[in-house]
């Protein structure tokens, strides 16, 4: 989880210095703080399929910051917190023995990248996709935990994380923005391999962000 969050971020910050270096070279500038679109919103989140056997729906909180292309385009980062519903326990494998579990809490991490599908002067419409990791972390102590720096004192369950959806963003004026979107998760919690069970990975999630 620690490789694919790291990778995430370098890719996000390298993209960042390419598309601003790219626009330097247009024949206009643009104020950098201008193209960025800081957001803080919350939803639900509505497991599908397996994963509904073991959770189901919860509350949903979302922290996002977008970076303005051209050609309508965007790229961004968004960090994402769960607080799970869990219905049932499910088996978890270790090295030394297999337990039942409960979840503690989720996290996402996501770079999107976002084409504005359609605008008009009040909205604008968008696709975008969604990839980075998801990790559940759980109520099952680490059995080798002995306080070094960079031990997990719990267990932890991470997958690569795929979430395309389509968002609208509206402006009532130049103070008051929203984005109003869904999205549909998909997190294969069982390739991780800790978890004995196939729990699924698929959720459905409608937000709400308002944007600085």
């Amino acid at each position: 989880m620690k490789k694919i969050t790291l990778l995430i971020l370098v890719y996000f910050f390298s993209s960042q210095c390419i598309f601003s270096q790219d626009d330097t070279n247009d024949s206009y500038s643009y104020d950098p703080l201008e193209k960025v679109d800081v957001s803080l919103g919350g939803g639900v989140f509505m497991p599908l399929g397996d994963l509904s056997q073991y959770f189901g729906t919860a509350p949903f909180f979302d922290f996002s910051v977008d970076y303005n292309l051209r050609r309508k385009r965007a790229i961004g980062l968004s960090l994402q917190f769960v607080i799970p519903n869990q219905k049932d326990d499910f088996l978890y494998r270790r090295t030394i023995d297999t337990i039942q579990v409960k979840s503690t809490m989720m996290f996402n991490i996501l770079v999107n990248f976002k084409k504005s599908l359609a605008t008009s002067d009040k909205g604008q419409f968008d696709i975008k996709l969604g990839v980075g990791g998801s990790m559940i972390t759980t109520d099952a102590r680490n059995p080798f935990y002995s306080g070094q720096e960079g031990e997990t004192k719990y267990e932890t369950v991470g997958a690569i994380l795929f979430a395309p959806g389509l968002e609208y963003k509206h402006s009532f004026n130049d103070d008051a923005q929203f984005i109003v979107g869904v999205s549909m998760h998909y997190a294969p919690y069982k390739v991780e391999g800790a978890v004995r069970e196939n729990i699924g990975g698929l959720a459905l999630v409608p937000k709400i962000a308002y944007i600085f």
